[in-house]
């Protein structure tokens, strides 16, 4: 739920953050900053993505920390675990930090060619 929560306040702020680039474009007649506001949803993306990398990581230290490895089938432990509900969730997660990465470097890279037509 934390993680979805995390994902739907990264995409809000995404999409404000073109908008205003797209407004000041309009306003200015100047399309470079669409382009600029591309820039912002990469590191928006970056933010996103990390933040799951750095909750698997607790994650994983939580539940090697509450087993000892001499007494522990990991084989039978870990398809457990990827079998979680949860886990799958986080994992979606991360592919729309990776959309949104990709997305936003689209925008930055092309973001001002509407000025040529």
């Amino acid at each position: 739920m934390r993680s979805s929560f995390f994902t739907l306040k990264a995409y809000s702020v995404a999409l404000l953050t073109l908008a205003a680039g797209a407004g000041l474009s309009l306003h200015l007649s100047d399309w470079g900053w669409l382009s600029r506001s591309g820039s912002l949803v990469v590191i928006n993306g970056i933010i996103l993505t990390s933040h799951q990398i750095i909750e698997h990581i607790h994650q994983l230290g939580r539940w090697q920390a509450g087993d000892s490895p001499c007494s522990r089938d990991w084989a039978r432990a870990d398809r457990r675990h990827f079998v979680h509900a949860d886990h799958q969730v986080r994992w979606v997660s991360e592919k729309h930090g990776l959309f949104m990465l990709v997305f936003g470097t689209l925008v930055w890279g092309f973001g001002d060619l509407p000025e040529l037509f």
